[in-house]
């Protein structure tokens, strides 16, 4: 067997995502980071629940936080 090596195009290493895959992915960081569904974490954020809170101290909050741009 010959391996040949082929090429593909890129977009400048930008992938981009359409707004239910953006929303899926960002369903899917809530579960893994904190164990809840995007959704929920959205209704939680939006109630003001981690107003004030240091992200370091809630296990998971900074990274779902910080995926916010794909839920909105």
């Amino acid at each position: 067997m010959v391996k040949v090596a082929t090429t593909t195009e890129t977009t400048g290493g930008v992938d981009y995502v359409n707004p239910r895959d953006s929303a899926e992915l960002f369903d899917q960081i809530a579960q893994k980071n904190m164990g809840i569904s995007g959704t929920e974490f959205l209704r939680r954020w939006d109630a003001g629940e981690f107003e004030g809170t240091n992200w370091d101290e809630v296990p998971g909050l900074a990274e779902v936080a910080t995926a916010l741009p794909f839920a909105r």
